[in-house]
């Protein structure tokens, strides 16, 4: 993801950048965070649910605040928009700072007038007490003032300022309601930031009622709490409320049971499945020796009998025979995976690439090719399926070499307790289309006359590194190639 602030209003006209920009709504404020290296829980998808775009970040932390509120910036700041942000004036320097570190650029954005700065007292408290309608009439302003230069606007306000004596909490909570109403169907996007530990419980409860969209605890939900403005000042709101609360509770109970039962018919169904593979496997290796044997037999006791069309016959059942006893012994790593205890205990990479590049001398000397590994971290887990790993990436790299001798680069990267693994090469690379689908069993983007396989080394690439609690995935580029990417749990020292 680029770290630019993106582009100026005066390299671009109003029509290019309109042109060019997707509709701003709540979904792109939550691919923000789902891309974001700063925002590590999860998001609900979206779904059925109806969206709003009014988003309450609840932090306990500079850290949880800055993990929302940096993506939510950067991405504007990425799609062209206008992100305007209401801070308390003493922190602008901490907000700044906090934004800088994440790679954006602050002073750009800031000159070009893509990224403003906004005090409580020239926002909310302007004419000296707060309004609601006044500040309504502040964001429909700020909004056409905005789309009218750049594709879209999006809000972002530290909300601690409503403490003071002057503001009542009422007031803000017919503001906040009547919010919904005024981004509906705009290209506009607002996350309002609640300091947990500053406001009150009672105060907090109206605050979750009046956002359709929650974040706290790095984690993103969707407020079935939520009362839509229409009904949240109408006298029966209490009846409504706790219809709507034991309403949710019976959903949701209903909901659980029945993806508990589900969940519990998978299970079974997954192990009678992995046990089928196992033993069908095994139990398919015999007769495929047999027919393999009996074949050879044939051509060596009858050799001398058979024309050249015969010989051909037999030397494609024998290599038909081959191939499907390969891909029989590939289905029975593939299976064995699930059948093995997670057993896990330190394994030192460094050892297992060693071993790796043992086993593949003939190859390497036979290709010319070149295998360049650097220091890599211990990590946990099971020795033989982590050599199976990199010994099925290592091969690959190998095998799509193209003309020129292979070269293969083999480095790792610390993050946290997670160590992410590269196994870069040199080779025709994949086109962008198949990416997804390498990973798959038996997906294969070359014919067998081209590159021979099974299609399943890939497949078990991924499995071992789910086993591991990992994930697995490509970047590369055809003709130019192939960069295969992990994480494993690192071992502590």
């Amino acid at each position: 993801m680029s770290q630019d602030a993106g582009p100026s209003p005066q390299h671009d006209s109003l029509e290019e950048r309109v042109e060019d920009a997707e509709p701003l709504s709540v979904e792109s404020g939550l691919e923000a965070l789902r891309s974001s290296s700063e925002f590590r829980g999860p998001v609900e998808p979206l779904d059925d649910v109806e969206a709003n775009e009014h988003i309450a970040l609840f932090y306990e932390s500079r850290e949880e605040q800055f993990s929302a509120v940096v993506p939510f910036v950067r991405q504007g700041l990425e799609r062209g928009e206008r992100v305007m942000y209401v801070l308390e004036e003493h922190e602008e320097d901490e907000v700044i700072a906090a934004l800088s570190e994440a790679g954006i650029d602050v002073d750009t954005a800031v000159d070009s007038g893509a990224l403003t700065f906004h005090g409580i007292d020239e926002t909310y408290l302007r004419t000296g007490a707060f309004d609601p309608d006044e500040m309504l009439e502040f964001y429909g302003e700020a909004l056409a003032a905005a789309t009218a230069e750049y594709p879209a606007l999006r809000i972002t306000a530290d909300t601690r300022w409503i403490l003071d004596d002057q503001t009542t909490i009422e007031d803000f909570m017919a503001y906040e309601s009547r919010v919904n109403d005024l981004f509906r169907g705009e290209d506009c996007i607002a996350l309002c930031q609640y300091d947990r530990e500053a406001f009150p419980s009672a105060v907090l409860t109206d605050i979750v009622r009046t956002h359709p969209h929650l974040i706290y605890d790095g984690t993103l939900c969707h407020n079935f709490y939520y009362t839509p403005p229409r009904e949240y000042f109408e006298p029966d709101e209490p009846t409504r409320d706790v219809n709507r609360m034991l309403g949710t509770l019976v959903d949701r109970t209903e909901a659980k049971v029945e993806l508990n039962e589900t969940i519990e018919e998978l299970a079974e169904s997954n192990e009678r499945l992995k046990r089928f593979a196992y033993i069908a496997s095994h139990d398919l290796q015999e007769p495929l020796r047999m027919i393999s044997s009996y074949l050879q037999l044939l051509e060596n006791r009858y050799g001398d009998d058979l024309d050249d069309e015969a010989e051909e016959y037999i030397d494609f059942a024998v290599d038909g025979a081959d191939r499907m006893r390969e891909m029989v012994d590939g289905l029975l790593e593939y299976s064995r995976i699930d059948m093995q205890d997670a057993d896990f205990e330190p394994v030192d990479c460094d050892a297992v690439l060693d071993d790796v590049v043992t086993d593949l001398q003939l190859r390497i000397e036979e290709s010319d090719a070149a295998i360049v590994v650097e220091e890599l971290p211990a990590v946990v887990g099971d020795a033989n399926q982590l050599e199976q790993l990199f010994s099925n990436l290592v091969s690959n790299a190998i095998k799509y070499s193209g003309e020129g001798p292979p070269r293969v680069e083999v480095s790792a990267e610390r993050q946290g307790d997670r160590a992410v693994f590269s196994v870069a090469d040199n080779g025709i690379g994949i086109e962008s289309e198949y990416v997804d689908q390498i990973f798959e069993v038996f997906n294969r983007l070359h014919s067998n006359d081209e590159y021979r396989g099974t299609g399943i080394g890939l497949a078990l690439c991924r499995k071992i590194v789910r086993h591991h609690g990992g994930d697995i995935w490509v970047d590369s580029e055809l003709g130019a190639g192939t960069t295969f990417y992990f994480t494993l749990p690192r071992a502590t020292a």
